[in-house]
């Protein structure tokens, strides 16, 4: 039977010590704190240190960080040192969206940028539809949305809890105005579904290909020794003769690619559906129901636009986006690098991807450098987009047979980058033993096949 130990110390590591729990206590105390007792820099003197020194206390205890406590970490250093929510944060509020949820469509803006070609960084949140496209409606049709309100920090305790709670639980900052003008321009976002029902079928779909998914590759892993054997490299011939034309290293880290980005979509849309129901039920107000708010992931095109930039940075979900890229922003300022420059790119992005590989140390092996190396690639890729505009011009990749090639070479770059970049995740869930275990209770693949259905043992009979 599994044991709090070994899912801690082989699987992923979890508190081992009561100081784990001191900053999730301490960092919604500071912030519930108004300014009349504690001035910033009184706050900050009084609990930043607290935080840390617990938080190192847990790490030690582990034997390591895990995600949590890193992410922890990080979000006080954002809300209590690098910005001022008590001066500078207001929520932003739609009362509602309309009076026939479910009958009303509204148009979905597609067009905002991705990181840009000269290379400066975008703070922006996609809030565009999950498939990436415009909806055109007639005007007549569409819902018309309500006057917004800001609420800034509240003067009154009962005001400042819902307001707090929303707060941290806002990772992506949506729908909260930070004085930073990249960002507030798209507050309140456009809701990324038009109704409830349209969410519930997207999450049921979202659920219905991620399913599919990591049943078909975990069929294939069945029938590749890598994925079992430590010493075999990922280069060794493939399993079956009709696969042979296919480099095994680039259909070994598509398949290792495909489980996890159907693991991670399920973390999104279909948790979801309890909180949508509830607001559809009159329990939650318009600003918790998940179907109102931005689209967890931006539109596939972003990634054949503008390559590894425009997947990290507009198609996969922006969780971490400001807890990670914020302190960049910091010590570009400490460094006098100001504007759009080559420079603060740099840093920023430097910053940021190395923050992400010191979350990403959270998993049992700790592996970095397949977050950190993200920065490489699209260092290099922005110095090959700024030699590309500067030799055809901008205008040459927007339109006709440049933007064609601009579309496939973006498309094969990518490929070429998770084809180097993804064993180094696939190795460490190896020497986890994740690929000897069947990811799915109920396996559609294997019933049809060999007509056992059940794949855990412990909920056969």
């Amino acid at each position: 039977m599994l044991t709090y130990h070994d899912l801690t110390h082989h699987i992923i590591p979890g508190p081992q010590s009561y100081s784990y729990f001191i900053p999730h206590l301490l960092l919604p105390l500071a912030l519930l704190t108004p300014r009349s007792l504690l001035s910033r820099w009184q706050s900050i003197a009084l609990f930043m240190p607290i935080i840390v020194a617990t938080t190192l206390h847990a790490w030690w205890s582990m034997g390591g960080v895990d995600v949590i406590s890193v992410d922890t970490l990080l979000h006080a250093l954002l809300l209590l040192v690098l910005k001022d929510p008590w001066a500078d944060f207001r929520f932003v509020s739609r009362a509602r969206i309309g009076k026939h949820d479910d009958t009303r469509d509204m148009g979905i803006n597609a067009d905002l940028p991705a990181v840009t070609s000269n290379g400066q960084v975008n703070e922006q949140t996609s809030p565009t539809q999950p498939n990436g496209h415009t909806k055109r409606q007639d005007p007549s049709s569409q819902t018309s949305l309500p006057l917004t309100t800001e609420q800034p920090y509240p003067p009154t305790l009962r005001a400042r809890l819902p307001w707090t709670g929303t707060l941290l639980v806002s990772l992506r900052l949506n729908n909260w105005k930070l004085n930073l003008p990249p960002h507030d321009r798209t507050q309140p976002p456009t809701p990324a579904f038009p109704t409830r029902r349209a969410f519930a079928a997207f999450a049921l779909l979202s659920f219905l290909r991620g399913y599919a998914t990591l049943d078909l590759t975990r069929a294939y892993i069945s029938h590749d020794p890598y994925f079992t054997t430590p010493s075999l490299a990922i280069g060794s011939p493939l399993p079956f003769t009709a696969l042979q034309g296919i480099p095994p290293q680039l259909l070994r880290s598509m398949v290792v690619g495909a489980q996890a980005w159907a693991l991670l979509g399920q973390l999104f849309y279909p948790v979801c559906l309890l909180p949508v129901g509830l607001h559809a039920l009159g329990f939650l107000p318009d600003d918790w129901s998940p179907h109102l708010w931005a689209a967890y992931y931006g539109p596939p095109r972003e990634i054949f636009l503008h390559g590894v930039r425009g997947f990290w940075g507009k198609y996969w979900h922006q969780t971490m986006r400001h807890s990670v890229s914020t302190p960049g922003h910091a010590v570009a300022e400490a460094l006098g690098l100001r504007g759009g420059s080559w420079g603060k790119y740099v840093v920023v992005t430097a910053v940021a991807f190395g923050l992400s590989g010191v979350v990403h140390m959270g998993l049992v092996p700790p592996e970095p450098l397949q977050a950190t190396m993200r920065a490489v690639a699209i260092f290099c890729e922005t110095l090959v987009a700024r030699a590309a505009v500067a030799v055809y011009g901008l205008e040459y990749w927007q339109r006709g047979n440049g933007l064609t090639i601009r579309l496939v070479v973006n498309g094969l770059w990518v490929v070429a980058w998770f084809t180097l970049s993804l064993p180094l995740l696939a190795e460490f869930a190896r020497q986890l033993g994740y690929w000897t275990v069947w990811p799915l209770p109920v396996s559609v693949w294997n019933g049809l096949t060999t007509g056992r259905w059940i794949t855990w043992p412990c909920l056969e009979s």
